[in-house]
């Protein structure tokens, strides 16, 4: 009977050890996935950014030559580009808190508080 005993015991210590590592397992693919989620939104959202950069640059660079081709003042173009650029920026920076704060929050609380395979008993 001693021997069953151990040869339980034995088993059941088995099991134990291979239940937490199923379980560490477990966690180590969540936290992947939402680190993963995480990193392909920030490099969308940094992609975006830098295309969006790039189409107001060349916007602004064809805004200045058609008015220096239209009104024959290329300095003038220059201007009413830098100025709109300024005012965009200033209202960016007055809304940014808001912009990003809602942005953020409402993707990454999405993927944060997702329903995950744990089970919690």
């Amino acid at each position: 009977m001693s021997d069953h005993l151990t040869e339980s015991i034995a088993g059941l210590n088995e099991a134990v050890k291979q239940y937490v590592q199923t379980r560490i397992d477990l966690v180590k693919l969540l936290f992947l996935k939402k680190t993963s989620k995480y990193m392909s939104i920030l490099f969308g959202m940094l992609i975006i950014i830098l295309l969006c950069t790039l189409i107001l640059a060349f916007a602004g660079v064809v805004f200045t030559f058609w008015y220096g081709e239209t009104y024959g003042n290329y300095l003038e173009g220059a201007l009413i580009v830098l100025g709109s650029l300024v005012v965009l920026l200033i209202v960016f920076l007055l809304f940014r808190n808001k912009l990003l704060s809602s942005f953020f929050l409402s993707n990454f609380s999405e993927i944060l508080f997702e329903d995950d395979e744990i089970d919690h008993k």
